[in-house]
């Protein structure tokens, strides 16, 4: 969501050396170890190993297969299984099931035996935030950017968390720092520093700057509401009706019609 945290990924970071996580698979041969391992524990139900590996083939799947890769998970662990892989499995897939605390919990224990995996941070800072959790994730993205100086993923989601603290000025700088490393913000950037504007009172400016944002994201839900708003305290009735409009047609083309 733009209003919150959103992983951003501009360049590949490797595992850590000495990372359990396993080498990434296809979707495809993910499958073709479900039924083969499915096949196994027919006969050998208590082989915790066989019901770890049967839960990390349901992550390289697909997030449709999380649910069955939680049970498995769990399954392994009340064998006895304690690789600590699972923690980030188990993180990942509890994230995208919608469960930020439990997502959290797992990985931090995930951290506990790698705390230099820089994935594993940038997650768990933003499942902080997530849970208003500011100065948690505030905390972590601060060391995160002294670590990692030059990494526009890690100032951007800083100056997010730095925005919900109310620090307007050091998040302003984030994204100025974003813009110095890369020449552009990402999608959101231009309606943060807009919502920036507007905390600071100056409305006339952050309607400019969430109309850049809708020039490039012309469907950019959050800008659209958020320049509605400015508009009508500006007075500005005929373009906070038209602004209106455009969003009650992307919220009808974003709910299907009643069956």
């Amino acid at each position: 969501m733009l209003a919150g945290i959103t992983l951003r990924s501009y360049r590949a970071y490797d595992a850590p050396s000495g990372s359990s996580k396993q080498n990434q698979i296809s979707s495809r041969e993910a499958e073709g170890s479900i039924d083969s391992i499915k096949s196994y524990l027919d006969s050998n139900p208590e082989d915790f190993n066989a019901w770890s590996r049967l839960a990390v083939a349901y992550f390289y799947k697909g997030p449709a297969a999380y649910p069955d890769g939680i049970n498995a998970l769990e399954k392994a662990r009340s064998l006895g299984a304690t690789t600590e892989s699972l923690f980030y499995y188990a993180g990942v897939m509890y994230e995208s099931l919608g469960l930020p605390a439990y997502a959290a919990n797992e990985l931090s224990k995930y951290l506990r035996h790698y705390p230099d995996d820089y994935e594993t941070q940038v997650r768990l800072a933003n499942l902080l935030s997530l849970q208003k959790k500011t100065d948690d994730a505030y905390k972590l993205y601060t060391a995160l950017s002294k670590r990692w100086p030059n990494d526009p993923t890690i100032w951007f989601n800083l100056g997010i968390v730095s925005k919900d603290k109310g620090d307007l000025d050091g998040a302003q700088a984030c994204f100025n720092k974003v813009k110095e490393i890369t020449k552009e913000l990402p999608e959101g950037g231009y309606y943060q520093e807009g919502e920036i504007a507007r905390l600071k009172g100056s409305d006339p400016q952050a309607i400019g700057l969430y109309q850049q944002e809708l020039s490039l994201h012309p469907q950019a839900l959050p800008a659209l509401t958020a320049l509605e708003a400015a508009q009508r305290r500006q007075s500005m009735w005929k373009d906070a009706r038209e602004t209106r409009k455009k969003i009650a047609d992307l919220k009808s083309k974003q709910v299907p019609p009643p069956s």
